[in-house]
């Protein structure tokens, strides 16, 4: 264990490669913390499932930390926790980044939110739910009849735009991912105060396609995790799609959901 800890520091670069080591103890520049320990200027990477969550901590392991195409789910995860699978993180950094679903939260103080249409991430929820050998339906997802981190989409929406604890927040939209992602970066790196050239952000857009997200999955951390999860078939990052609502759930549960919806930031067509 001690030497995976130590192989994964080097790659950070927060571990000089040595020929010898003059202890057995390594140490973490912030320590072993507690996931609910956070700081005031750490970020949390946000938004109803299905909505690109995912793909966002891939971007931000390559956007901020710089790791190339070889990098490994685990190390993913190492370096942007998600809340609900880590009970510690490491604290690389002052900054650090988190995975979660959760509404607002009196330490989210610096938020990246991530808006989908509802109604294809509750299709993509669907699907990614029947893969892993759960039993919904179409109607009881788009109803609200399933409860999903406390509520529905459109619930989760409003709580963020009232934004009661203040947070500062960059929202983005998961449209955005698909047709105009190097915006996205641009506007990343504005909030997160970094500065990268073309070449950097060329390969940011290269290795978190949808593409080779997909490719990603076929290594042996991927399917470790789609085995636990008793994630039979199917990829996790599914087909990214924009409109596939309309050919898959039929329009009487879509009219139910806009109506229930209709109330929001986000303009359903």
């Amino acid at each position: 264990m001690r030497s995976i800890i130590k192989k994964i520091l080097i790659t950070l670069k927060l571990l000089e490669p040595q020929s010898t080591v003059s202890s057995e103890k390594i140490t973490f520049p912030g320590g072993i913390v507690p996931i609910n320990e956070t700081q005031p200027e750490d970020v949390f990477i946000v938004g109803f499932p299905k909505s690109g969550n995912t793909v966002m901590q891939h971007i931000i392991a390559h956007l901020v930390y710089g790791v190339n195409e070889e990098v490994s789910r685990s190390m993913v995860n190492l370096i942007t926790p998600d809340v609900y699978s880590n009970s510690h993180y490491f604290r690389f950094n002052s900054v650090c980044f988190f995975k979660s679903h959760e509404r607002p939260q009196p330490n989210y103080k610096k938020v990246i939110y991530l808006l989908r249409d509802g109604r294809e991430a509750l299709l993509s929820y669907y699907h990614m739910v029947k893969n892993m050998g759960g039993d919904v339906s179409l109607n009881d997802l788009y109803e609200g009849k399933v409860n999903i981190f406390g509520g529905m989409w459109h619930e989760h929406l409003n709580e963020w735009e009232k934004n009661p604890y203040e947070a500062d927040m960059l929202f983005i939209k998961y449209e955005d991912l698909k047709t105009n992602k190097l915006d996205v970066l641009n506007r990343l790196c504005v909030f997160l105060d970094l500065k990268r050239t073309s070449q950097e952000l060329g390969k940011v857009l290269e290795h978190t396609s949808f593409e080779f997200m997909k490719q990603l999955e076929q290594k042996d951390d991927w399917k470790k995790m789609k085995k636990e999860n008793n994630f039979n078939q199917g990829n996790f990052v599914r087909k990214g799609s924009l409109n596939s609502f309309k050919e898959e759930v039929p329009k009487d549960i879509l009219k139910i959901f806009k109506e229930k919806s209709k109330n929001n930031f986000y303009n359903l067509q």
